[in-house]
């Protein structure tokens, strides 16, 4: 499964803070009154940026003639101590130049209009095996392109800041619009390394409001509908090869078998997990008549011809109910990607209806739960640095003060995407703790528990 490629999103994706139960972002920030014009300084390229062109191909012309920047151990040992240190030792002047052409292609790609991953056909008819080759570069230029964030917000260089801020979101938003889950799961990993270097401009003195660039984002900003969906193509192009209209014969059944036994085997191994043979589940399933009978009926009564039904060989009697029930909980699953994160959890009690709590074909089942919660976890973050530029708005006119309560702020605030509800704030001496809630069973982990510590500097 594609799922597979992705290495280390989580922690790469971190807020700046502890790996502890909790993550705490201690920001000293100054108060600051939104720009002018309002919409002076926005975060995706706007339409008068744009030129006419496909992003995605134009995004893999950063790797050319560029191995050794973005492969070789000298470089990526630079780039990580690049991303670890304070920005106060980042070395500004060496850093002006970093990526050169390779990240200025980068800037180019983000702001061409029509992004075409041209992978629709083959999402339709290769299957699962599909090779994603440019994932592996993709993931690599988020890193690079927060390099040069970082070492702009040090200099205190603003808008070649908000430029590669820009360019940062864009690719995420463009990723979103590639028909595969793990495109879209590096798309918000990419937003979540430009939101912790917003994190830090914001602290930076004389770093201009964001409250209303980032109300200005589109929600979500990293969509799943595209990648979600072509993973479900990408099973129905392997489980194509299961026929339901005619009996098939044993050396049918074996290939069938046999490729997505191979398919499911190396997607265990990749992602760590315990060997699990299909085969030999299946040939248990087949030594069972009462479970054979069991399947015939439901394939009946979802509207298969009993008379074709009853002359289907064994094993494709169970393949074709083993695949009735992943179709049946996929869907069960895919319902709720229009929901918000609490919502989700609200119906999390309700029990899918099926006949098996471990089908042969679950190793398919889309994560949609998991992922809605990593897009909410973006959207979480980008609602806590829009409270803290509401703060700084707030504190300019109120001396440098902090609101005792978030209703002291006349402005619109968004609501935790995992409660539906205010963001829990609260003031001690000159701090305020700002934090959202994590979602059910994520209570101890540190990627769902940030709090920020927010402090108003004169």
């Amino acid at each position: 499964m594609t799922r597979v490629l992705l290495v280390a999103l989580t922690l790469a994706a971190l807020p700046l803070g502890s790996l502890a139960e909790e993550t705490v972002v201690k920001l000293k920030v100054q108060p600051m009154p939104a720009p002018k014009p309002i919409l002076k300084y926005q975060l995706l390229p706007e339409l008068r940026e744009l030129n006419p062109g496909n992003p995605a191909q134009n995004y893999l012309k950063c790797f050319a003639e560029q191995r050794n920047f973005f492969y070789s151990k000298e470089a990526i040992a630079e780039r990580t101590r690049y991303l670890s240190l304070p920005l106060a030792d980042l070395p500004v002047e060496k850093l002006r130049q970093y990526g050169g052409s390779a990240l200025r292609q980068a800037d180019w790609a983000a702001r061409l209009d029509t992004p075409d991953w041209q992978l629709l056909q083959h999402v339709q008819k290769v299957g699962m095996d599909l090779p994603l080759l440019e994932l592996g570069r993709l993931q690599l230029l988020g890193p690079a392109l927060q390099v040069r964030f970082r070492a702009e917000v040090a200099g205190r260089r603003f808008d070649d800041a908000i430029r590669t801020a820009k360019t940062m979101f864009a690719l995420a938003r463009h990723l979103g619009d590639h028909p595969t889950e793990s495109a879209n799961l590096v798309g918000l990993s990419v937003a979540h390394l430009a939101v912790g270097t917003l994190e830090e401009m914001v602290q930076q003195p004389g770093c201009p409001n964001f409250y209303w660039a980032l109300t200005d984002l589109p929600c979500p900003l990293v969509d799943l509908r595209k990648g979600l969906q072509g993973n479900r193509a990408l099973v129905a192009a392997d489980l194509r090869l299961l026929r339901d209209d005619a009996p098939m014969t044993e050396e049918q059944m074996e290939k069938f078998v046999s490729r997505l036994s191979g398919l499911l085997s190396f997607a265990r191994e990749q992602a760590g997990e315990a060997p699990r043979s299909l085969r030999t589940e299946l040939a248990v399933r087949v030594k069972d008549a009462e479970r054979v009978r069991a399947a015939q009926g439901r394939l009946i009564e979802s509207g298969s011809p009993e008379d074709l039904v009853r002359k289907l060989p064994s094993a494709q009697v169970i393949l074709l109910d083993e695949k009735l029930d992943y179709e049946t909980r996929r869907d069960e699953a895919m319902k709720l990607l229009g929901l918000a994160p609490w919502q989700i959890d609200a119906l999390a009690g309700s029990k899918v209806p099926t006949h098996s709590e471990e089908g042969l074909f679950a190793d398919l089942m889309p994560q949609v739960i998991s992922d809605r919660r990593a897009q909410g976890r973006l959207e979480q973050r980008f609602g806590l640095l829009r409270h803290v530029e509401a703060l700084r708005l707030y504190a300019m006119d109120h001396d440098g003060g902090l609101p005792r309560t978030l209703a002291q702020i006349p402005l619109p605030l968004p609501d935790d995407p995992f409660t539906g509800k205010p963001l829990v704030y609260k003031v001690e001496e000159a701090t305020g703790h700002l934090c959202g809630s994590p979602p059910r069973g994520e209570e101890q982990n540190p990627c769902f528990n940030v709090r920020y510590e927010i402090t108003i500097q004169q």
